[in-house]
């Protein structure tokens, strides 16, 4: 399943205000949560994906596991 579909299954899922906003947050395959914006990079690991109603995909990107990544990035293939 691609990064949208399963954005599309977690909004399905979960009801609510990110069912028609904001991003649904990836990491290694599973959909795990929501953001209503795309701020603070640190409260995620890098890697982490963000999918907005839109479609387009985010990647948390630099930084480290423990302190959190260091910016959101386009993300190119996802």
């Amino acid at each position: 399943m691609n990064t949208q579909d399963l954005a599309a299954q977690y909004r399905a899922s979960n009801k609510g205000d990110e069912s028609t906003e904001g991003y649904v947050l990836i990491y290694l395959g599973r959909a795990f949560g929501w953001k209503r914006v795309l701020t603070e990079p640190g409260t995620v690991c890098p890697g982490v994906l963000a999918v907005d109603v839109a479609g387009q995909v985010f990647e948390a990107q630099g930084g480290n596991d423990y302190d959190g990544a260091l910016r959101w990035t386009v993300a190119q293939d996802a």
